[in-house]
């Protein structure tokens, strides 16, 4: 009985540690996501104040950090976005704030799931700890008080 339940101990273990690495991997993705949320969220503000300017007309720009730069504007209806690997593209500010309410939305449906599967899984790793802990105890009981040192 206590070799079955030094077997059960094991696996509850290993469990509980691959569960721990998932929630750790889990956790670091949120992160990244939120970073991904505030980084468009900024993006579709400033697009939005570009939207309310002129041609010629200056404002302060938010490049990241709380520091802004004194710019003027020389075409407030076109914007150059990025699509990755260095190529950009020239479109309307218009055409920018839909793609970057796309992405925000997509973004958004990606947080809360994951979000889902973090609270799944940090449940499940509760139960673990407790049926190790519990599981441990009787084993400890249940040993001759010669093998207990």
């Amino acid at each position: 009985m206590a070799e079955e339940q030094q077997k059960l101990l094991q696996k509850i273990y290993a469990e509980q540690q691959m569960t721990e690495s998932n929630l750790s991997i889990m956790q670091q993705r949120l992160e990244a996501i939120q970073v991904y949320l505030t980084n468009y969220r900024s993006g579709f503000m400033v697009l939005e104040e570009i939207e309310k300017k002129e041609e010629g007309e200056e404002m302060l720009l938010n490049v990241g950090g709380s520091i802004f730069v004194e710019a003027k504007l020389v075409n407030p209806n076109k914007v150059t976005r990025g699509l990755g690997s260095g190529i950009r593209i020239e479109q309307s500010v218009t055409a920018a704030k839909e793609v970057v309410t796309e992405a925000l939305e997509s973004l958004e449906q990606q947080y809360e799931k994951l979000a889902q599967e973090y609270q799944t899984l940090l449940q499940r790793s509760s139960v673990l700890n407790t049926q190790f802990q519990q599981l441990a105890a009787q084993v400890q009981s249940t040993k001759p008080p010669n093998e207990e040192e």
